[in-house]
C-alpha cells in the first residue's frame, strides 16, 4: 500500500454492502474494511441455499434481524438478513427492476444521473442473464446469474395461478423486466446458479478471488454501535464489543431500518428527537421520516396434496394496471401445517406506489430496537386494490384453480363491496420493501453523501427518494454499483 491509501469502512455486508466492498476494493488507493453484524458464509446451509426453503428462513431457521412495523390494523413482522449477503440471502429472490418512470421521477426531482437512461446500463452490467443473454435490456457478463423458474420447477399453486390467470385473459409475458411487455403475468427472474441454488450478492461479488485482495478485509460478527463524528466529519465507528476503528470514509449499508437507526444513534437526524434522548446533534436532518413500503392484503388459500416444485416463494407475478401499473399480486406457498395434508399458499395484492409517510424512530432508549411505522395506505387504496380482487374472483372460477381444488382458508366474498377493507383488517402484509429512510434530496446528496457530515455516505434501499414499482433487491444492487462507480471515477 502506498501513502495515498485511504481507509473506507462499509458498515453492513448485505445486499448493497457486499457489492460496495467488492467494487471499492478494485480501487488500489483504497483500503476497504467490510463490517457485518452476522456470520460469514459458513452460515449458508440448505435453508439459505435452497430457494424452496425461504419460508423456513423467515420462520427463524436462518440468521435474521426482526422488527415490528406498526400499521393501522396491527403490527407486521419484518425481516432482514443478518449475515453476509444480508437480505439477499433470505429473500424470495425476485430480481425485478421497477419501471422507467420510477427513476425518471428521481431525476426530475433534481437528482442528476438517476433517470432511467442513466441507471438501465447498471442493471444490465450487474446481471448474467441465462435466458436472454446480451440485448438492449439484458446483460450476459455480470456477477449475478439470472434466470426464470422453469414450468416444472413451479409449485402446484404457482402453476395453477399462471394457468388460471392466462385462462381468464391476462396476457402471459416472457420477461417481466421488459416494461414494454407489461401489464401481464410472468415468471419471476431469480438469482440462482445452474444447480438451482441461491446466489446472494455476497456469493456473487465477494468471491474467493475478491476476498484474497490485500486491500480488502471482511469482518463478520462485528456489529457497529455508533459512528464517531468530530468537527463535522465522520472519523470512525465503535463496535458493540467496544472496539473502535478509524476511517477516512464510512459508508452505511445496513438497510432501510438499521441504517437510519445507526445514524440517529450517532447524532445525525431530527434535532428534536435526538435531544430528547440526550444525543449530541451533528446534523439536523429528516432521517427516518419518509419511509415507503409495498403494502397490501394477503388472502390465505389451500389445496390438497404436496406443495410440489423447487421454486422459491417468488415464482409467478401478475403486474397489473388499475391506475397505470401500480399493483402486483402473486401466489406464494407456505409450508404445510404441522400434521396436515393440505398445502397453504398466500395470494397477496400489493400496491406499488406508497405515500412515503412511514417512519423509523429511536426506541425508548437509543440502544433499544427502533420504532417502525408503516406508511399509511392512501385514501384511494381500496379502489386501486379492487382491480386485483376482481382478478382473483375470476381466477377462483378458472379451470386451473378448480382442478387443483384451491379454496380460501378464511372464506371471504372477494366480490363484496367491503372485501378489500375486510382483507386488510384481517391480514395487511408488507412486501419487505422498506425504502427512503435516508433519501437522496433531503438527507443525502445525489452521490449518497450525508448532508452536513463529511466522510459519511449511506448506500442501500434507504437512499431511494421514492419507492420503485417492483421488488427492491436489484435496485439496491444498482445503487451500490453506481455509487462505487462514481467513487472510482473520483479516485482517478
Amino acid at each position: 500500500m502506498n501513502q495515498t491509501t485511504r481507509h473506507v469502512l462499509v458498515v453492513g455486508g448485505g445486499t448493497a454492502g457486499s457489492v460496495l466492498a467488492a467494487r471499492l476494493s478494485e480501487i488500489p488507493t483504497l483500503s476497504v474494511t467490510l463490517l457485518e453484524a452476522g456470520p460469514d458464509h459458513d452460515a449458508y446451509d440448505s435453508v439459505i441455499l435452497e430457494p424452496v426453503r425461504a419460508t423456513d428462513a423467515w420462520a427463524g431457521a436462518a440468521p435474521i434481524a426482526e422488527s415490528m412495523m406498526a400499521t393501522a390494523t396491527g403490527a407486521i413482522r419484518t425481516l432482514q438478513g443478518r449475515l453476509l449477503g444480508g437480505t439477499s440471502a433470505v429473500n424470495g429472490l425476485a430480481t425485478l427492476r421497477g419501471l422507467p418512470p420510477d427513476y425518471d421521477a428521481w431525476a426530475a426531482a433534481g437528482l442528476d444521473g438517476w433517470g432511467w437512461d442513466d441507471v438501465v446500463d447498471t442493471f444490465i452490467a450487474a446481471e448474467r442473464d441465462v435466458d436472454f443473454g446480451s440485448s438492449a435490456i439484458h446483460g450476459s457478463s455480470g456477477p449475478l446469474p439470472v434466470r426464470r423458474w422453469r414450468r416444472d420447477e413451479l409449485s402446484h399453486a404457482q402453476r395453477a395461478y399462471l394457468d388460471g390467470m392466462a385462462e381468464i385473459g391476462e396476457p402471459v409475458v416472457g420477461d417481466v423486466n421488459d416494461p414494454s411487455q407489461l401489464p401481464g403475468i410472468g415468471v419471476f427472474p431469480v438469482t440462482i446458479d445452474d444447480a438451482g441454488q441461491r446466489v446472494s450478492t455476497s456469493l456473487a461479488y465477494l468471491t474467493s478471488e475478491v476476498r484474497a485482495r490485500e486491500n480488502l478485509a471482511v469482518r463478520t460478527n462485528a456489529e457497529v454501535a455508533t459512528i464517531t463524528v468530530s468537527g463535522g466529519r465522520a472519523t470512525g465507528v465503535t463496535l458493540v464489543s467496544g472496539d473502535h476503528i478509524d476511517a477516512d470514509e464510512i459508508i452505511v449499508a445496513a438497510g432501510a431500518i438499521w441504517s437510519p437507526t445507526l445514524l440517529l444513534r450517532s447524532g445525525v437526524g431530527p434535532a428534536e428527537q435526538l435531544t430528547q434522548h440526550g444525543i449530541t446533534v451533528h446534523a439536523d436532518l429528516p432521517v427516518g421520516a419518509t419511509m415507503s413500503d409495498h403494502l397490501g392484503p394477503g388472502i390465505p388459500y389451500h389445496h390438497a396434496g404436496p406443495r410440489g416444485g423447487a421454486a422459491g416463494p417468488a415464482g409467478v407475478v401478475l403486474v397489473g394496471a388499475s391506475n397505470g401499473i401500480d399493483v402486483d399480486y402473486h401466489a406464494f406457498p407456505v409450508a404445510p401445517p404441522s400434521g396436515g395434508d393440505a398445502t397453504v399458499f398466500m395470494m397477496s395484492v400489493f400496491l406499488l406506489r406508497s405515500s412515503g409517510n412511514g417512519s423509523v424512530r429511536l426506541g425508548d432508549t437509543p440502544e433499544a430496537d427502533p420504532i417502525v411505522t408503516a406508511p399509511p395506505l392512501p385514501d384511494d387504496a381500496p379502489d386501486r386494490l379492487r382491480h386485483g380482487f376482481d382478478r382473483l374472483v375470476a381466477w377462483e372460477r378458472s379451470a386451473a384453480a378448480r382442478a387443483l381444488g384451491c379454496q380460501q382458508l378464511m372464506p371471504l366474498d372477494l366480490a363484496a363491496p367491503d372485501a378489500v377493507g375486510v382483507a386488510l383488517e384481517r391480514n395487511t402484509m408488507s412486501y419487505g420493501h422498506m425504502t427512503s429512510t435516508c433519501p437522496m434530496g433531503s438527507v443525502l446528496d445525489a452521490d449518497c453523501r450525508v448532508l452536513g457530515v463529511d466522510g459519511l455516505r449511506v448506500v442501500d434501499a434507504s437512499v431511494m427518494p421514492t419507492i420503485p414499482s417492483g421488488n427492491t433487491y436489484l435496485g439496491c444492487v444498482m445503487v451500490a454499483e453506481r455509487v462505487a462507480r462514481k467513487m472510482k471515477v473520483a479516485a482517478h
